[in-house]
C-alpha cells in the first residue's frame, strides 16, 4: 500500500523529493539539506525505488500527492497562537553580521568548512608546502640538467 511505501521514506529523503518537486536540482538541494550532491541524488534514487517510480519528477509527484491527500486526523489537537505579532513586546534583533569577506560578498564558502587553525599552525603549514615545492623543484632541475647532459 503506498502508505506503508511512504512510510518507509526517511525525513531526508522526504525532503529531498519535496524540493525536487519544487523544481530544484541536486545541487541546489544539497546545501538545503547539508549533503553533498551525490549523495542527495542517492536518497532520491532510493526514494525512487521504494515508492516505484520512474523517475524522480514522478517520485516526488507520488509523495506530493500522498502528503495532500492524508485525512485530517479528527482528535489532532494544535494549539492557538500564544502570542500576536502586533502585541509582542519582543524587539526584533538585526542579524549578525557577516564575519568574513567571503560572508560579507555573499559567496559561498569554497571547499567546505572554514578551518579552524591559528595563524601560527597555518604559516607553518604554508611553510611546510613551500619547503616541499622548493625540494621538487630543485629534484626537477637536477634531474633536467643530468638529461641533458647525458644527451648532449
Amino acid at each position: 500500500m503506498l502508505e506503508d511505501r511512504i512510510a518507509k521514506l526517511s525525513d531526508v529523503q522526504k525532503q529531498c523529493l519535496r524540493l525536487a518537486a519544487s523544481g530544484c536540482s541536486s545541487k541546489e538541494i544539497a546545501p538545503e539539506v547539508g549533503l553533498s550532491h551525490q549523495t542527495v541524488d542517492q536518497y532520491i534514487h532510493r526514494a525512487r525505488v521504494t515508492l516505484g517510480a520512474e523517475n524522480r519528477r514522478d517520485a516526488a509527484r507520488i509523495l506530493m500527492d500522498a502528503e495532500s491527500a492524508q485525512p485530517f486526523k479528527q482528535f489532532e489537537l494544535k494549539p492557538s497562537r500564544l502570542d500576536d505579532p502586533q502585541d509582542s513586546s519582543i524587539v526584533d534583533l538585526p542579524a549578525a553580521e557577516p564575519v568574513t569577506l567571503v560572508e560579507r560578498i555573499g559567496l559561498p564558502p569554497i571547499g567546505g568548512k572554514t578551518n579552524d587553525l591559528t595563524v601560527q599552525q597555518r604559516l607553518y603549514a604554508i611553510a611546510r608546502i613551500a619547503f616541499f615545492l622548493m625540494i621538487t623543484a630543485t629534484a626537477i632541475i637536477i634531474i633536467s640538467k643530468g638529461a641533458f647532459v647525458v644527451l648532449s
